[in-house]
């Protein structure tokens, strides 16, 4: 009975899942590996932007494995089960070993430098020269999503007037020569102008791998949901309220294009969100454990960096969520809908 409740649970979760996505298409791919021997398999799940999100998987080495491994996507949505425990087989010539890394599609937390130059005239002894002063901010969601701080640095300010006609035959010259991006402004008595430089303080990277020594046993389980939704650049009023896009708002919630009135967003009713959870164990009697974390966000601030490495035993239970968006009202199904 309790295995039957079980079966008819898991039946009603994968649907609730997979609900959203009926009418715009899916995929999903449900697999029970057992295998013993010579082991290497190579997976991927997702495609980065497409789903949200991509997770990459190889699985190498001998000995003895179990695995179930349930995946579905839609359009700005990746969903994975995955667990899987192994034991090495004594007499390995490779240890079996299991590398799994998640490529989040959610930008990361973005800094930015805007650097003033100057030039100061000669004055009696003191030559002529530059001066520099630099400022660094963060980049909010809407400076990111619009471009506000389009990335510049001297010489693409320059190429971009060489492109243009804008520059005279003595900077063109300069330019050919390797001159530096100083020189060749000055020529023309350029006496100020600023840059623009970007930075990203994280890869977006969710990585783990487990190693089993010879005759030793490890284990890893994985559970995700990612999602990246659309963002809505044009406004056009009779589809402000399209379903699966969201858009930033001024003060009274409607949609703006000024800078400066970019106080709120707004989404529609089918948004899919833009968010990542997950929860982890992994594992090892003996052997090595390595983990990867390099993730943040533009909408909260937040940062998490953890690079590690245990040789020996090891065991790791740890959750994370990051909820940048939240999905609209009619993503996620109420639990009647089902039936």
């Amino acid at each position: 009975m309790k295995k039957t409740l079980a079966v008819t649970l898991a039946i009603v979760f994968v649907l609730a899942f997979a609900a959203p996505a009926f009418a715009a298409g899916s995929m999903t791919h449900n697999a029970e590996y057992k295998m013993d021997g010579t082991i290497d398999l190579m997976k991927q799940v997702g495609h980065l932007c497409n789903t949200g999100a991509e997770l990459k998987q190889t699985i190498e080495g001998e000995g003895e494995m179990t695995k179930v491994m349930d995946t579905s996507q839609v359009r700005g949505v990746i969903t994975v089960s995955d667990d899987q425990d192994w034991v090495t087989a004594p007499d390995a010539v490779r240890n079996l070993t299991v590398t799994s890394a998640i490529e989040l599609c959610a930008p990361p937390k973005t800094m930015y430098t805007t650097t003033d130059h100057v030039y100061l005239e000669a004055d009696g002894d003191f030559p002529g020269w530059w001066f520099s002063d630099a400022t660094t901010g963060e980049l909010t969601p809407a400076m990111a999503y619009q471009g506000e701080e389009t990335e510049s640095t001297l010489m693409d300010l320059i190429v971009d007037d060489a492109i243009a006609g804008d520059l005279s035959a003595d900077q063109l010259e300069l330019l050919a020569d390797g001159a530096s991006a100083f020189e060749i402004l000055q020529v023309e008595g350029s006496d100020e102008f600023s840059s623009v430089t970007r930075e990203a303080l994280t890869n977006q990277i969710w990585a783990v791998q487990v190693e089993a020594n010879a005759g030793y046993s490890g284990g890893l389980s994985q559970d995700f949901e990612a999602a990246y939704g659309p963002y809505r650049t044009t406004h056009i009023p009779e589809l402000q309220g399209v379903a699966d896009t969201f858009w930033f708002t001024d003060a009274d919630g409607e949609y703006t294009t000024d800078f400066a009135d970019k106080v709120g967003f707004a989404s529609g009713a089918d948004y899919v969100g833009n968010y990542f959870n997950i929860d982890q164990f992994a594992r090892t009697s003996d052997g090595t454990t390595r983990r990867f974390i390099d993730v943040s966000s533009p909408w909260s601030g937040a940062y998490l960096m953890e690079d590690m490495e245990v040789v020996g035993m090891a065991e790791i239970d740890e959750s994370f969520a990051m909820s940048n968006v939240a999905p609209g009202a009619e993503a996620v199904p109420d639990w009647w809908d089902l039936f």
